[in-house]
């Protein structure tokens, strides 16, 4: 099909996803972000300062630039300017083998669409591979005790929203929860009586039930007295009473973590990171851990065995990982 602009390309691909594929949202707005950030590039445009911020200002200001990117025809694209493409990641933007595996899938599947639908004649992503990762390189940046001891008592004395931020942030370091599952949580998704928050996690909205320490519990309490919109039906609140965007989640995290003085690239799913650190360094066993992080590939040679809901509390009362007061 001659005429077919990359952005074009782009928009039809993700909306193919959306409506028929069993891919989670997180996974499908990430492959959404690696195109345009490869849309970017073959457009020359330098992208390094703005892509590292989630400031909902410069999310603005970089959605006005995708909107004013040349068109370029998806038959033209090679396999060189790919290769060229990762090259710049790896190099210029610092990406993490992981980072550079998942673009990778995301320009493979988006690829294959294109052949699939005669869009183009030739798949430019047939020379090219997915590097190896070891399963354990996705674990290896996370916070040790101390600093989560700082970050805690940072929030405590001196953030501004104390409250807010100590309940998102133990939901993240405790919880494990992915950004997309925080800022979905309602107020009728926290069980107090049984300490568990219910949460809904990719496509088709599964459900886990997630059990919390005494103090997580606590800190929701403490949140849920003073949040600037009771009646909202969401936890976590944006300035209108509407669920917090996930740009707004992600640069809460990142200024507290700037604040304290921490690792820049600690981010929200580096606390998910942290939690499965935690856990595994109680000896809990992975299938355990993959139940309560709703990730069937923390090892990749690890089948997913469903434990029940009463044990997997028994075993985290049991073994208590955080060492909450």
């Amino acid at each position: 099909m001659t005429g077919y602009t990359l952005r074009r390309a782009i928009d039809a691909f993700v909306t193919d996803l959306r409506l028929g594929s069993d891919k989670s949202p997180g996974t499908i707005e990430n492959y959404r972000r690696d195109l345009l950030l490869f849309h970017r590039y073959l457009a020359g445009v330098d992208d390094t300062a703005t892509l590292r911020s989630r400031k909902p200002q410069l999310l603005q200001a970089q959605h006005q630039l995708d909107e004013s990117l040349p068109d370029i025809p998806v038959s033209e694209i090679t396999h060189r300017q790919i290769k060229a493409f990762l090259l710049y990641c790896q190099d210029v933007r610092k990406n993490s083998k992981y980072a550079i595996a998942r673009k990778v899938s995301a320009l493979k599947a988006f690829f294959a669409y294109l052949v699939k639908d005669d869009i183009i004649a030739n798949d430019p992503m047939e020379r090219i591979d997915r590097p190896k990762i070891n399963p354990k390189d996705t674990l290896r940046k996370h916070l040790e005790r101390d600093d989560i001891d700082e970050l805690l008592s940072y929030i405590r004395h001196k953030s501004k929203s104390p409250e807010r931020d100590l309940a998102l942030v133990s939901l993240l370091l405790y919880g494990g929860l992915r950004i997309s599952e925080l800022i979905g949580l309602k107020v009728t998704d926290i069980r107090f009586g049984e300490n568990f928050v219910r949460v809904l996690h990719g496509k088709g909205n599964k459900q886990r039930l997630v059990p919390l320490p005494d103090k997580v519990m606590s800190f929701l309490r403490s949140y849920l007295a003073v949040r600037p919109h009771p009646e909202a039906p969401y936890l976590f609140t944006g300035k209108n009473g509407g669920k917090l965007s996930r740009s707004s989640a992600y640069y809460i995290v990142k200024r507290l973590v700037k604040e304290v003085g921490l690792d820049p690239e600690i981010s929200p799913h580096k606390l998910r990171h942290t939690c499965a650190t935690l856990l595994l360094e109680a000896g809990i066993d992975l299938r355990y851990i993959q139940e309560f992080l709703g990730h069937a590939d923390i090892s990749t040679t690890q089948i997913y065995t469903h434990v029940s809901r009463a044990r997997l509390r028994e075993v985290i009362e049991e073994k208590d990982p955080f060492e909450l007061d």
